[in-house]
């Protein structure tokens, strides 16, 4: 009889895991098996280091498995007695399990970042198992239950460890080359029997010495927040997730190049901060650089992301990059922190950027006079005090607009961009963002014309599609308008600020969806009181809305929903978009006309149908569906003259041969000429320049696919060949707005993406 022990740790300032979904499916799967008599399951939940200990010494298990979260070399995140996160170091789990090195022949560490501990523990137990990175919840219990099912076929640990690779492959999650195996013999890692470990000469070679063993523990030690003490016997160390390390912390700087005072500022706060820490910034790199891979690593390995926020940056697309980055790290491995310096910027942020930074501190920075002290309050935020903008009142006095909102709600409304109102016959905008319906540089398309006679009608649903920075956002903020001119009530949701733990459970999902629209409308909430009983989802979501929205309020509503992309990867997609197809058709009954009342707009980059198992059950192939597509010649002359004519007609053809009408990206031309910051000739010679015009955009979409090999092979292949068999990465390709379909090819969305990939991607 082999024992397995199961410990869980999920602290209440923690991400939600799945830890009772995955502990199910393994004791399922063991007992589905033809050796189920052999195996004999403890669990334990809200494990604590004294737990842990305990655990051990009472069962003597032969298999440990671990299931929560995990801090790279900061430690295994355990809790204490209030449920808080409590870090346990590489070198005490080593020690600890030391001691059972008789009994124990397997550990699984089924936690991001684990194999910092993995490492440390496989100096005495023979097979051990950690993870090289973030792991998704889904991945982690595929390889979970594929790892067991070898196990209840009698099969080896190597033999099992690979049955749960595979159980990652087969189900399509790109996560295969997260598990590693650390495994010193195969005759001591048969599921049958217990053996002593047994070393070829390389592999004890391999082994860290006691000297190196010591070094390791120094070393993991001094990333630890603070020094405790140990606890009995064992010397579990139990430091909380904050404060961060004071000393030795690892500090990305991210900042937009060729900008004042963003540069100046990041450098010397680089210069300041290198002696004691170690800190990355991307002047550092030599050329020939990946820099895309090279960024990706050193946000993973920072303890800290400073990101300086001016008036530029607040714009660029790669200081965003990096922040969704981190945002997605932190959640996941609980670093980097984020800390925010805005440089002379006073307006409120925007979203998406608003998600990001509103709930967390800021500090300000106006005149060079203020750099000592900014130096002084970074090295005290590293030491683990928080920056001074650090409330509500606070950041309202920061804020030339005073923002109500410092907290971001779940799914917030949105915020149309304030822009600089110019002593010029037409005010000339950046490009980023969304653009105020207001604009007098919107332009216009066909779209256009049908939706907004659209949206002045009762009872309709319009679908926007198109690829990334095509303009379906302004358009959508176009029809809001045109639904709030004839008397409609909006509400707003932008998918991409859902946090990813509400899309992931459909019974977290549907009860923030009602509340966050009586939360707009200020209706009462009575979500808690609707989701009583035994109903489905569906049904209460739908009664929800007829009997607390649509009744209540008793006007016209248009529900307008942005990135509704975001939920393809919803195990729950076909039902809640059935729902929606459902809504519409509610307009047709007789006996609840109060659904004519309701309009839906939605917004969407790839093309769903191959997502949802019945189209008749789809929302996106009824009503109105507008595809954008990018500027005509003649849009791109409108856009010209609007903008002063900065562009002769030959530089007009030129652009427009360069770029294809991209909408943003001719936007961003205009301007920058209009505006006299660069000349024609620097432009078109610049052009495909990392640090060009278009550099802040061509390096954020290098950093978005660079280690996605599917999709950079594919890109390739469209650039070489016109052409693109695998119709999955088309889709995803096309979302992204890096290719379009021309008759029966497909191409490169315009000239500048296929010089500038051809020559990064090595094609």
């Amino acid at each position: 009889m082999k024992k397995i022990l199961i410990l869980t740790a999920n602290p209440k300032n923690s991400d939600k895991l799945r830890l009772d979904e995955e502990v199910r499916e393994i004791q399922e799967g063991l007992q589905r098996s033809r050796s189920r008599d052999q195996f004999e399951i403890i669990s334990k939940w809200a494990v604590r280091p004294d737990d842990l200990r305990r655990a051990l010494l009472d069962h003597e298990p032969n298999i440990v498995h671990f299931s929560g979260h995990g801090a790279g070399e900061a430690g295994l995140v355990l809790e204490n007695n209030a449920g808080q996160m409590q870090l346990v170091s590489a070198p005490s789990l080593a020690r600890l399990f030391k001691l059972f090195k008789d009994k124990v022949e397997c550990v699984l560490l089924n936690a991001c970042y684990s194999e910092v501990q993995a490492a440390a523990i496989h100096q005495h137990i023979d097979c051990v198992i950690g993870m090289n990175q973030a792991i998704g919840d889904r991945a982690a219990i595929e390889f979970a239950v594929g790892f067991y099912d070898g196990l209840g076929a009698g099969r080896s640990y190597g033999d099992a460890f690979e049955f749960g690779v595979s159980a990652i492959d087969l189900e399509g999650i790109p996560e295969t080359a997260t598990p590693q195996l650390k495994q010193r013999s195969p005759s001591a890692s048969q599921s049958g029997e217990i053996t002593s470990p047994v070393q070829t000469p390389a592999e004890a070679a391999s082994l860290p010495s006691a000297s190196s063993s010591q070094a390791t523990s120094s070393q993991a030690a001094s990333t630890q927040a603070t020094s405790t003490q140990a606890t009995a016997e064992l010397g579990l160390q139990s430091e909380p997730v904050t404060p961060r390390p004071t000393a030795g912390s690892r500090i990305f700087i991210s900042y937009k190049r060729g900008v004042e005072p963003d540069e100046p500022i990041a450098s010397e706060v680089y210069r300041a901060l290198s002696g004691a820490h170690d800190v990355f910034i991307d002047q550092t790199m030599s050329v020939g650089t990946p820099w895309a891979e090279r960024i990706e690593q050193a946000l993973q390995a920072s303890d800290f992301l400073i990101i300086f926020l001016s008036a530029e940056s607040v714009h660029s697309e790669m200081v965003l990059g990096e922040i969704e980055t981190a945002h997605r790290l932190m959640k996941t491995s609980g670093r980097p922190m984020i800390l925010p310096v805005r440089l002379g910027y006073r307006e409120p942020f925007v979203y998406p950027l608003s998600a990001y930074l509103n709930p967390i501190n800021w500090a300000l920075w106006e005149t060079p006079a203020d750099t000592p002290q900014l130096l002084e309050e970074l090295q005290r935020a590293i030491a683990g005090a928080g920056l001074s903008i650090d409330s509500e009142n606070a950041k309202r006095n920061v804020t030339v607009v005073s923002n109500d909102s410092t907290t971001t709600p779940a799914i917030p409304r949105p915020q149309p961009s304030a822009q600089p109102v110019l002593l010029q016959p037409v005010v000339l905008e950046p490009a980023e963002g969304t653009m105020d319906p207001e604009s007098q540089l919107y332009v216009k398309r066909a779209c256009d014309e049908i939706a907004q006679s659209t949206i002045q009608r009762q009872g309709v649903t319009l679908t926007i599609k198109g690829p990334r920075q095509m303009g379906k956002s302004s358009l959508l903020m176009q029809v809001m308008d045109a639904a709030i001119k004839v008397g409609k009530q909006v509400v707003f949701l932008d998918f991409q600020l859902f946090d990813q733990d509400v899309l992931k459970s459909a019974n977290t999902f549907y009860p923030q969806f009602c509340r966050s629209m009586t939360e707009q409308l200020g209706l009462p909430d009575r979500v808690a009181e609707s989701w009583e009983g035994s109903s489905g989802n569906i049904q209460r979501c739908t009664r929800y809305m007829q009997t607390h929205v649509l009744k209540e309020l008793g006007s016209p509503l248009v529900l307008a929903m942005d990135e509704v992309d975001r939920m393809f990867d919803a195990d729950y997609r076909s039902d809640f978009f059935s729902m929606l197809r459902s809504w519409h058709n509610n307009r047709a009954l007789p006996m609840a006309r109060i659904w004519k009342q309701f309009d839906l707009a939605l917004v969407t980059a790839t093309e769903p149908y191959h997502l949802i198992a019945n189209l008749n059950q789809s929302p996106f192939n009824v009503g109105e569906v507008l595809l954008l597509t990018d500027f005509t010649s003649a849009q791109v002359t409108d856009l010209n003259q609007r903008h002063g004519n900065p562009l002769t007609p030959a530089e007009e053809r030129a652009l427009m041969a360069l770029l294809n009408g991209h909408p943003y990206l001719v936007r961003r031309a205009l301007y920058l000429i209009a505006r006299q910051q660069l000349s024609v000739a620097a432009l078109f010679e610049q052009a495909d320049g990392d640090h060009g015009p278009f550099g802040d955009h061509l390096r954020y979409h290098l950093f978005r696919i660079y280690d996605k090999q599917d999709l950079a092979q594919g890109l390739l292949q469209v650039i070489r060949a016109r052409t693109c068999p695998d119709e999955r990465i088309a889709r995803l390709l096309s979302a992204a707005g890096l290719v379009r379909r021309e008759d029966e090819q497909v191409v490169p969305r315009c000239q500048l993406y296929a010089d500038y990939f051809r020559r990064h991607l090595h094609g």
